[in-house]
């Protein structure tokens, strides 16, 4: 594709991305509040366990169905019928700082662990063409830190596609550092926005400094992963 047909590409994508950053992510849902979540009635007992195990034995005791949210993923192709089981993700918070995040396939009427992350979920959004943008939230010496994932479902199964900073505060003296990021994709061109915004703020809450950027990234089906 010349070159550009690819900057019109990505001035659509950023503009997409920094609308969706700057409005507060609305397009993201939380986990548990997605319009695929499950209710906590619907929690199989096979992922409870499943759960239980990836956790340190001091944790397992307060695995139980109704701190896990339950979520259906989209199938990829229109051929899946509607019968076949879709593939699920679920996601467990104990105190806010320990959780996971695990992506279960459908595999022959049964369903095997495809994906995890040992961080609690924050959100999880279905970006369309088998990819998932995960986003996953973990404790921090200034506070905490968002880390986003990519996720595509491929022949050979769920791969981590790409991961950047979702969300960053630290405290500098009398200033303090954000940094926000989000993705935007498209699915159709397996082409990626990943948009920053960082700003200084003073103890008012004031900003001194705003910087925003981008880098517009692409799908490599060798490797897997979207690349500069």
């Amino acid at each position: 594709m010349r070159k550009p047909i690819w900057g019109a590409v990505a001035l659509m994508m950023l503009v997409s991305a920094g609308i969706g950053l700057l409005a507060g992510r609305l397009l993201i849902k939380p986990a548990g509040h997605s319009e695929q979540a499950l209710g906590t009635s619907a929690v199989p007992a096979w992922m409870v366990e499943d759960m239980r195990e990836r956790l340190d034995t001091s944790l397992r005791s307060r695995v139980m169905p109704d701190r896990i949210h339950v979520m259906t993923l989209p199938t990829v192709t229109q051929n899946q019928s509607a019968s076949q089981p879709v593939d699920l993700a679920g996601s467990l918070t104990l105190d806010g700082e320990k959780g996971l995040f695990v992506v279960y396939a459908s595999e022959d009427g049964d369903y095997q662990p495809a994906y995890s992350k040992n961080e609690p979920l924050f959100s999880l959004q279905q970006a369309g063409g088998g990819y998932l943008v995960v986003t996953t939230v973990k404790p921090a010496s200034h506070g905490q830190e968002r880390t986003l994932y990519v996720l595509r479902k491929t022949s050979s199964g769920y791969q981590e596609v790409w991961s950047g900073v979702a969300a960053y505060r630290h405290k500098q003296g009398e200033t303090t550092e954000l940094l926000d990021g989000t993705v935007q994709i498209d699915p159709r061109r397996h082409t990626m926005i990943y948009f920053q915004l960082e700003r200084t703020l003073d103890q008012t809450g004031f900003s001194l400094m705003e910087k925003s950027s981008y880098e517009l990234l692409r799908y490599n089906e060798r490797s897997n992963r979207f690349e500069k």
